[in-house]
């Protein structure tokens, strides 16, 4: 029986996976390792790097610290309501003006950059009334508040009475306030008769 003497294999070639090459194993574990290794790269860079911002427009409210966001898709956490003197808030919003539609934060995510605008109605303001020794026109001691819109016209204002004194209007902190004061305070005030 013939022995026969095979030819050594180079540690450098070998078959290949494509087939009827031959092809640098080594050199083509290498090319593949350093893909590996980009793809790592590139997914740690984009993690500690990439991501999305979403800023909110208060629209002259306190101000609201804006999010990172690390995922395409992912929800946003709610921020804490902002505060604005003299109005109500209403939400947050994907447009400032027109078309609004309301960010629903448990089921809207999140696809990009984003700005969410703050939305404000008016508040409603009540207004006491100091008679200084007067009486309501059906003889009344105390007039019940009126309840106002910050930003808008009072509009019509008890006329009270006083034996022997003619009244001149309503005062708040020495100014005249009247049916076309626009209202500038932003919470509960007292307005007071003023007699002569």
């Amino acid at each position: 029986m013939e022995n026969k003497e095979q030819a050594p294999r180079s540690k450098w070639f070998g078959r290949g996976i494509y087939g009827s090459k031959d092809v640098p194993i080594r050199v083509l574990d290498g090319v593949i390792a350093a893909l590996i290794a980009a793809t790592l790269l590139l997914i740690v860079y984009f993690t500690v790097n990439g991501g999305f911002e979403v800023t909110f427009d208060t629209l002259g409210g306190s101000e609201v610290a804006a999010q990172e966001i690390r995922q395409y898709g992912a929800h946003l956490q709610e921020p804490e309501a902002p505060y604005k003197p003299g109005y109500n808030f209403q939400g947050w919003f994907i447009e400032e003006a027109g078309e609004e539609r309301r960010w629903d934060f448990s089921i809207d995510k999140v696809g990009g950059d984003l700005v969410l605008y703050a939305k404000w109605t008016p508040a409603e303001v009540a207004v006491k009334f100091d008679l200084s020794g007067g009486t309501g026109e059906d003889g009344e001691t105390e007039l019940a508040p009126l309840m106002v819109t910050f930003g808008e016209k009072y509009g019509e204002l008890p006329v009270p009475q006083k034996e022997g004194s003619t009244f001149t209007g309503w005062e708040y902190s020495g100014s005249m306030i009247t049916a076309d004061t626009v209202v500038q305070m932003t919470g509960e005030h007292v307005l007071t008769a003023v007699w002569k």
